[in-house]
């Protein structure tokens, strides 16, 4: 079979001891949920594949070396080697000759680091809350006013949110929610001025070489307990009921008037090139109560499980799940040939 026509799906196997594998079991396993997905998609296509799951950087070499594959669609989230080794994924693929689906190294490390790609953000004229950055050991700094929402510095998929304990109003409370981002993850907290008022996602997908942001969504906050924060904690991204009866509470496309949906619009896709973004990503805004929004992350690489916000965003888009994963593999393909020139 013609190496084109083959590619191996490279994820991170789920982590097996440990309190992060008790405490977030379901986002790490997830990832199988999109391995199975591409799998599917691809072979549907022609395409043989070969799925290899890796636990430390060291074991990506052999992982390659152990098939022909020219092509890797790039699934690591995570890696035992620190919280941030999994952006190194596409540096290494690079170096051994491979080109990978999503992100760049460049653009996972940045978004990755919350406080680095909000200053990023800003110094491009995207809107983010203010925020300060609590260090274990490291005298407090000028807090913005409460309320606050506190989180790992660098993490992904909600973990380290807690509807109950990471919304904080006074510093007694601030201070044992970044106690716990400390001790869990090992990490600095990240502190940053709470918006009240509305939530939103856009998915942005690369497709011959120019970015598509895909229609609005929102976080329908309605169908939340009254007494539940407003919030995407853990629990309400991965853990189904919940939200009683429901299992993500959005709506695509968003009800929105055409002034807020053009301005959302603009403002992923300055956020997507602030970032370096290529392939894919997914962009959370909150918007305040006077029509301000800040942009809360900006996802690379995001969840693409076929229940996850991209591809519900590609079903109001008309676009196939299918369609994106050929064109991920197309921009791969293109990529290559930077790499590794025809001889």
């Amino acid at each position: 079979m013609n190496t084109s026509t083959r590619i191996v799906i490279l994820y991170n196997s789920p982590i097996e001891t440990g309190p992060l594998a008790t405490a977030y079991a379901e986002s790490d396993a997830g990832v199988l949920n999109e391995v199975a997905a591409a799998e599917e998609s691809l072979a549907r296509h022609g395409f043989s594949v070969r799925r290899a799951g890796v636990r430390r950087l060291a074991d990506i070499p052999p992982a390659l070396a152990a098939g022909p594959e020219r092509l890797v669609f790039n699934l690591v989230e995570r890696l035992d080697d620190s919280f941030t080794a999994f952006n190194f994924v596409p540096a290494v693929c690079d170096a051994l000759g491979r080109s990978c689906t999503g992100g760049s190294s460049d653009a996972l490390g940045l978004t990755l680091d919350k406080w680095i790609a909000k200053a990023r953000l800003k110094a491009c004229g995207v809107g983010v809350a203010d925020a300060v950055m609590l260090s274990p050991g490291a005298n407090m700094p000028d807090l913005p006013p409460f309320p606050l929402i506190v989180k790992p510095a660098a993490a992904g998929g909600s973990e380290g949110i807690d509807a109950a304990l990471s919304i904080v109003r006074d510093t007694s409370a601030l201070l044992r929610a970044a106690t716990r981002i400390h001790e869990q993850f090992d990490q600095p907290a990240l502190a940053e001025r709470f918006i009240e008022g509305r939530e939103f996602n856009l998915s942005v997908i690369e497709r011959n070489g120019r970015p598509e942001v895909l229609p609005v969504a929102e976080i329908d906050f309605s169908l939340f307990p009254p007494d539940r924060p407003h919030i995407v904690d853990y629990a309400v991204k991965w853990i189904p009921g919940t939200i009683p009866g429901h299992v993500s509470p959005r709506k695509v496309p968003a009800d929105i008037d055409a002034a807020s949906n053009a301005h959302l619009r603009s403002e992923a896709l300055k956020a997507w090139l602030a970032c370096g973004c290529r392939d894919y990503a997914r962009i959370d805004f909150r918007m305040d109560r006077e029509g301000r929004t800040y942009v809360l992350e900006v996802n690379v690489n995001p969840d693409i499980s076929p229940l996850a916000g991209l591809p519900a965003a590609l079903k109001a888009a008309a676009i196939s799940y299918d369609d994106f994963i050929l064109a991920m593999v197309a921009n791969a393909r293109a990529r290559l040939v930077a790499i590794e020139p025809p001889g």
